[in-house]
């Protein structure tokens, strides 16, 4: 036995899963690394994005539904593990794309230069699908952080530490001087604070249900993940809603309507 089994879940089908999405991430992350990093995307458009943001999330869905584990194979798909697992990482990535995006472009001062038209409010559409593989990421590190935290005695600390550290590690590997010409925030410190703060509530929210879905007893119901991921949805909104009209103001100045994307000249996205 090696030592991430003692983190991973004890139900043996969702626990392959969460091996899955970790043995993806170094393929995901390393096909970005590449692509953002090296300009690729600096020059593509609609088409080229839009692939590539239906490979990784076909990446990380796809395979735990149709392998499950052995225990599972011969449960109908929307029973199994990986699709439970899956669709909660699918409706919040998308979700969140959809409401949290306005706040970071109005309070966190993000700019996106991707080259795209096929945007929803100024968002590309394919960074909801390469969301998919981002969080299916996440949903993993969240689990086995959480897990390891409450078998140290954090108890109940460990429902906001996972969820924040997790928040914090992405702000800080995906905000660096590599990229400014596809993405950056003009004030890094005050993302890496008053940000962590307002994205990692988005995971704090979502964590009991993630936590929830097959990892001991009956099998969770596909509807109840569901409505558990549409409530922390919604949740979330309130918070960013108490955030940007009662915090923000006191810490940063909020742009209404910003444009967030191709927004030259009035902040730290470098042209092209």
């Amino acid at each position: 036995m090696s030592a991430l089994d003692h983190v991973l879940s004890p139900n043996p089908a969702r626990a392959a899963v969460e091996r899955y999405w970790l043995w993806f991430t170094p393929v995901w992350a390393g096909v970005m690394g590449v692509i953002m990093v090296g300009g690729f995307a600096e020059r593509w458009g609609d088409l080229p994005c839009l692939l590539l943001g239906l490979a990784l999330c076909a990446g990380a869905l796809l395979p735990p539904v149709l392998r499950p584990h052995a225990s599972e194979a011969a449960l109908p798909w929307s029973e199994r593990a990986g699709f439970k697992c899956g669709l909660a990482v699918l409706l919040l990535a998308f979700g969140l794309n959809y409401t949290q995006t306005p706040f970071f472009f109005d309070v966190l001062h993000m700019h996106y230069g991707f080259q795209t038209t096929w945007n929803i409010a100024n968002n590309p559409f394919f960074l909801y699908l390469i969301s998919v593989a981002y969080f299916a990421t996440y949903f993993s590190l969240c689990a086995i952080t959480f897990r390891a935290l409450r078998a140290r005695g954090f108890g109940a600390a460990a429902w906001l530490l996972a969820p924040f550290a997790m928040a914090f590690l992405e702000t800080a590997l995906n905000a660096n001087p590599f990229m400014t010409r596809l993405f950056c925030y003009d004030d890094l410190p005050f993302m890496l604070g008053f940000g962590t703060l307002a994205y990692g509530m988005a995971f704090v929210w979502a964590l009991p249900g993630w936590m929830s879905i097959d990892e001991r007893g009956p099998r969770t119901p596909w509807l109840q993940v569901a409505a558990w991921t549409l409530a922390a949805l919604y949740a979330d909104l309130i918070t960013l809603d108490l955030l940007r009209f009662h915090v923000a103001p006191r810490l940063t100045t909020v742009v209404e309507d910003a444009v967030g994307l191709r927004d030259y000249g009035v902040g730290c996205l470098v042209p092209p």
